[in-house]
């Protein structure tokens, strides 16, 4: 009896891990990415600090069960850190895309108090570049602190700040308030987790698959080759006009 309900929990499990999230934290340090990991996990699973130096140096992971399911977060290294080269930035993709079967929700963080300069702006774009021009279908700003908003709803901050309604409305107009010192407040979580499943059957009931990853990495090569030939012909035809 025993062995058979071990069985029967390990099948459980493996239920629960198949129809599973993978969920991608995204955004700059010392804004409460690590921490929204551990909310959504509901334990201390990534090491959380407000710095501006970074805590994550390469994409952490952890998974748990929430809400009745297996969810596996990814937590990746502050965007616009000064570390980040350009090589960096596509190694933290690709780890990213080895997870099984691939993201189903990038979550790109911001504090509802952050003051959204040029640099928050360029986020999106930022992304794009990592994963690929499909990937803000499969995004969404996930607004830390929410304690802060003091009665205020979060729609009225979007409403008066064009900078931060334009972030809003690449993703689809998709976006979640967390208050990550409410950990043990799981409605934030199930409710987070709905809106996702939402978007999930808005993309086709799929994920961003290693596929459009591999497509946007061989769109970028074909660019880089373009850009090399271009050099080429331009450098050959300036040796001709040196030699007549």
């Amino acid at each position: 009896m025993f062995v058979l309900q071990r069985f029967l929990g390990h099948l459980s499990i493996m239920a629960e891990m198949i129809r599973g999230l993978n969920v991608v934290l995204l955004g700059r340090t010392g804004i409460g990415k690590s921490a929204s990991g551990n909310t959504i996990l509901g334990k201390e699973a990534f090491k959380s600090k407000k710095s501006s130096t970074s805590v994550t140096r390469d994409v952490a992971v952890e998974s748990g069960r929430v809400c009745g399911r297996w969810v596996t977060v990814y937590d990746t290294p502050g965007l616009f850190n000064t570390e980040l080269s350009d090589q960096l930035m596509t190694e933290i993709a690709r780890s990213v895309y080895l997870s099984s079967p691939g993201p189903h929700a990038f979550l790109i963080v911001f504090p509802v108090n952050m003051r959204f300069t040029e640099h928050e702006q360029q986020i999106p774009q930022i992304i794009e570049m990592m994963f690929g021009e499909e990937v803000l279908k499969y995004s969404f700003i996930l607004f830390t602190h929410g304690d802060l908003l003091e009665g205020e709803s979060v729609e009225k901050l979007i409403e008066k700040n064009c900078r931060l309604r334009d972030l809003v409305q690449q993703c689809g107009g998709r976006y979640h308030v967390f208050n990550n010192k409410a950990q043990n407040n799981r409605e934030q979580v199930n409710d987070l987790l709905q809106k996702i499943d939402s978007m999930i059957e808005q993309n086709g009931g799929g994920h961003y698959s290693n596929q459009m990853f591999e497509d946007e990495e061989q769109r970028k090569q074909h660019e880089e080759k373009q850009i090399q030939d271009e050099i080429k012909r331009f450098l050959l035809l300036l040796l001709i006009f040196c030699c007549c």
